[in-house]
């Protein structure tokens, strides 16, 4: 019989911490295979994040279908606690791993819907629901998936065929039908990027793009596809590493309170996860460290860390401003109104 896991507010703030992290691992079986050693643990690393820091969960990349189960399954056998295991899978798994199914990019849906909007919208919960089979079966439980950016910047170098369509209405469409589709396999899913990196032309995997809109444009084009994947279901929302005065003139929203905050949490009642994208990329790490990054995002309110350069020292980070946070409440509150952290 498995025994009985503890609630989460039983586990100690450092365990706490780790969980809120998700690091990259390839999804091939050993270590000579893996392509991206600066970004990838090995494999003693990776034991090390599951077993002694108890991280929250793994994001894989490359590997076959038939490697990314066996790898799937020695993940979570290593993991006191259920991982989340997720990947970036926007047309298909076959996308990342070889083996599985990979369609098309979500563009070519727009292309059907000018000559035949129902057929599109088919296709679309088709898509989702095979990618969500396919991962589920495979181990994975978290797709990084589906674009909802609406991609209405042809010079777009990250977004582009990426997304459902160049219009506000489209892409919810679309977007909101993968969705569905994806929630019949009990599957968890992603809209992203929030809160739109479809007008930029600026690859934040390099450098900070800046989107200069009002609030009334994010409005109009930007956040329309955000509400309707709510509305359909999604259970995660991943930030956008944009820097946009109108919400923030100081950070950007990844690490920014009034959007991920007050416009996601508050005014859009968004009640699911909210994963930054990865803090790697050149947006966030070339004006920010790794840790400062991890505590700007926890306080700005995203629930998950994705792919931070440290993981052990962002999880140190987040528990020491936690632990300051609290000294500092406790210096100027009522003694007997406080617990401990």
């Amino acid at each position: 019989m498995t025994a009985a896991l503890p609630p989460i507010d039983q586990l100690s703030l450092l365990a706490q911490a780790a969980q809120m992290v998700v690091v990259r691992a390839s999804g091939h079986l050993f270590d000579h295979q893996i392509r991206y050693p600066t970004w990838e643990a090995n494999q003693a690393t990776l034991s090390h994040y599951l077993q002694d820091l108890g991280v929250g969960g793994v994001i894989l990349l490359g590997g076959s279908a038939a490697e990314l189960g066996l790898r799937t399954q020695a993940l979570q056998e290593q993991s006191t606690l259920p991982l989340l295991l997720a990947a970036d899978i926007e047309e298909g798994v076959g996308q990342r791993f070889s083996g599985a199914t990979q369609f098309p990019p979500p563009m070519a849906l727009d292309a059907i819907a000018e000559q035949d909007y129902p057929t599109a919208c088919r296709y679309a919960e088709a898509m989702g629901r095979v990618t969500a089979l396919e991962a589920r079966a495979l181990g994975l439980n978290w797709l990084l998936a589906p674009v909802v950016d609406v991609n209405n910047n042809p010079g777009n170098p990250v977004i582009n065929v990426r997304a459902f369509g160049a219009t506000p209405d489209r892409v919810s469409t679309l977007a909101s039908a993968f969705v569905r589709g994806a929630r019949c396999e009990a599957v968890l899913t992603t809209a992203k990027h929030f809160p739109g990196h479809g007008d930029t032309r600026v690859d934040s995997h390099l450098q900070l793009p800046h989107l200069p809109h009002s609030l009334e444009r994010l409005r109009q084009v930007e956040l329309p596809p955000f509400e309707a994947a709510t509305a359909a279901g999604v259970d995660a929302v991943m930030t956008a590493h944009l820097q946009i005065p109108a919400l923030d003139p100081s950070y950007p929203a990844t690490l920014s309170y009034p959007p991920l905050t007050g416009l996601l949490r508050q005014q859009l009642g968004v009640a699911g996860l909210i994963v930054t994208d990865a803090l790697v990329m050149g947006a966030i790490s070339q004006s920010y460290g790794p840790e400062e990054a991890a505590v700007l995002a926890v306080e700005a309110g995203a629930d998950i860390l994705l792919m931070p350069s440290d993981p052990e020292g962002c999880i140190r980070a987040v528990v020491a401003a936690v632990c300051a946070r609290w000294l500092a409440v406790r210096r100027y509150a009522p003694k007997q109104r406080l617990a401990s952290p």
